[in-house]
């Protein structure tokens, strides 16, 4: 009897392997099956961790893997890119939960209102993008709105423009330094026609060069910190930034 408890146990968990994978398709996703799309990743000779941990260096190599495949650039695999990268089709249940996840837009939400700025920032409804690592990063981002300027700072209590964009990465999976300008050092130039969602974008402020810091949401509209009026969202078209601007950089 304890024999034949034990098969069924094993022959469940055989089963539920096979047909329930654990939907590791996105950011955040995690279990065996995400080791096996980073194993594959890693035979296709993309060099990841396999930890089973979905992570942004994995979105980061899915998007390679895509670009080289010719499919859609988003970081998700859906049922198109686990075809190409496995050789086999997605589970139902799970594709339907992939295009879901790719096809949705992003809410900006704010977890400190301030009445200074929320009409602006009310203007910015909803965004679609195809980068899954910048929508995460503007929705970290926008939970911080109304959060006080520090000079220095680098906490939720208080920032300062590169603190604030350094905490935000962080929480991401990125590491960036800790000025502006050693921030626009790195990263890859962006047009400004080419800007999406969680580009770095930089202003000439209080000295020559790349001295604030801010992160691009949509719109030309980016959210930083501001000595003003603290975490905020501006318009780069308006009169004070748009003539302070310096460049872009896309960090993943």
């Amino acid at each position: 009897m304890r024999q034949m408890m034990h098969r069924l146990l094993v022959f469940s968990l055989l089963f539920s392997a096979v047909v329930m994978p654990a939907g590791a398709y996105n950011i955040g996703d995690r279990g065996v099956q995400v080791m096996k799309i980073q194993k594959q990743l890693v035979k296709y000779g993309y060099p990841i961790g396999t930890d089973g941990i979905y992570g942004s260096e994995t979105a980061r190599a899915v998007q390679r893997f895509q670009a080289d495949k010719g499919l859609d650039i988003d970081g998700i695999v859906d049922s198109k890119t686990y075809k190409k990268l496995l050789g086999s089709s997605m589970p139902k249940n799970e594709a339907k939960r992939a295009e879901k996840a790719k096809s949705k837009t992003v809410a900006m939400k704010t977890k400190y209102p301030s009445s200074r700025n929320y009409t602006e920032y009310s203007k910015i409804k909803k965004f679609t993008s195809h980068d899954v690592i910048g929508d995460r990063l503007v929705s970290t981002a926008n939970k911080y709105v109304g959060v006080p300027y520090v000079f220095g700072g680098n906490t939720p209590s208080g920032f300062d423009c590169s603190g604030f964009t350094r905490y935000v990465f962080s929480h991401n999976g990125i590491n960036l330094p800790r000025m502006a300008d050693e921030q626009y050092r790195i990263g890859s130039a962006v047009s400004r026609s080419e800007l999406i969602p969680g580009d770095l974008v930089f202003f000439s402020t209080y000295e020559p060069g790349a001295s604030h810091a801010g992160i691009y949401v949509g719109d030309n509209q980016f959210i930083s910190a501001t000595s003003s009026g603290g975490i905020r969202v501006d318009s780069m078209d308006s009169g004070y930034w748009a003539s302070r601007y310096v460049g872009a950089k896309r960090v993943r």
